[in-house]
């Protein structure tokens, strides 16, 4: 079975060491989907002083397969920067 690494960045980088044997490609695509959402819910007062984090997913050489990212942009109205309204 192919081993799969979750690197997280989150304002510092976590480079994921041992990885996880999974059965392919959708099922890397399944975990990561589930472990960021744990992380998001976990951490989700760290993630609102950063607002943009990514996982990205790779093989023991490195080679990414996918990039996950989550970021919040707060509107005016949400104490951000007002954003210009495209026509």
């Amino acid at each position: 079975m192919p081993r799969y690494f979750f690197h997280v960045e989150d304002g510092a980088s976590h480079q994921d060491a041992e990885g996880l044997e999974l059965n392919g490609l959708d099922a890397a695509r399944e975990h990561a989907v589930v472990y960021f959402a744990e992380l998001l819910r976990d951490s989700a007062r760290a993630f609102w002083k950063n607002g943009d984090w990514l996982m990205r997913v790779t093989d023991e050489t490195g080679l990414i397969f996918f990039t996950l990212h989550f970021a919040a942009v707060v509107a005016a109205a949400g104490g951000g920067a007002p954003q210009a309204r495209s026509v």
